[in-house]
């Protein structure tokens, strides 16, 4: 593939990591745009053509990695997913930034992320090699369709948090944010992701997080509401 991918190795002792990263994107990753990778540290900065920058890092970023929480029986997203009762083993579907397998994880979850941006996953798995936290986390790179098909491996319920729709009038987001919407799509086929999840008949319930005014992707079971998102219910309610 011919990539438009540069990656610059600011000191030796990152080379291998560079060497890793070329070989994998080299056999699984085609942009049409230009990004420049930078490896100054453990965690390297991806850079795209317009200069926005995107470095995931869950040691150090405490805004996005290290919230407050209220704990497992109160924390909205933990409450839809049974608060326990259903079981500790998460499949989250689409890992994104990571930041909700990261939150759940740091409640005792034991979260299984999948993640199928090559660049991305790549990021979130240096990010979680780089953390001295003790998380039951790992990140898979694949379709989830496929993955959904292939597994058999065991999970207690699915979280889903597909790319939220675009308002019509809605202030730039953040650099990063424009950066990685750019890189992972709109994820047009949220509803048949959720549809293969239930079909596959793997979880007792399913979680799919949705801003509070966007339509259900199928009819729900139910919610746990937010203020500003909701968390739709697909499986046995209690």
């Amino acid at each position: 593939m011919d990539n438009l991918i540069k990656y610059s190795v600011q000191s030796d002792q990152f080379i291998k990591l560079s060497q890793e990263w070329k070989s994998f994107l080299d056999q699984n990753f085609q942009t049409q745009s230009e990004i420049n990778i930078i490896f100054d540290s453990e965690i390297p900065t991806i850079i795209d053509s317009e200069n926005r920058k995107l470095r995931i890092d869950f040691q150090n970023d405490h805004l996005n990695y290290k919230k407050k929480k209220a704990g497992l029986q109160t924390e909205p997203i933990s409450r839809a997913l049974g608060a326990g009762k259903k079981g500790l083993r998460v499949l989250d579907l689409s890992a994104g930034m990571g930041i909700d397998a990261v939150f759940l994880a740091q409640m005792g979850y034991q979260v299984t992320a999948i993640e199928r941006n090559p660049l991305l996953y790549l990021a979130l798995a240096q990010a979680l090699k780089n953390s001295t936290d003790n998380l039951k986390l790992n990140f898979q790179f694949a379709d989830s369709h496929f993955f959904l098909k292939q597994t058999t491996d065991s999970y207690d319920v699915c979280y889903f948090d597909p790319m939220f729709p675009q308002k019509k009038k809605t202030a730039l987001p953040k650099q990063e944010m424009v950066f990685f919407k750019n890189l992972v799509g709109g994820d047009v086929d949220a509803s048949q992701v959720l549809s293969a999840a239930m079909e596959s008949k793997k979880f007792k319930r399913c979680v799919v997080k949705r801003p509070l005014a966007a339509p259900e992707l199928l009819p729900a079971s139910g919610t746990v509401q937010g203020k500003i998102i909701r968390y739709d219910i697909y499986g046995g309610i209690e």
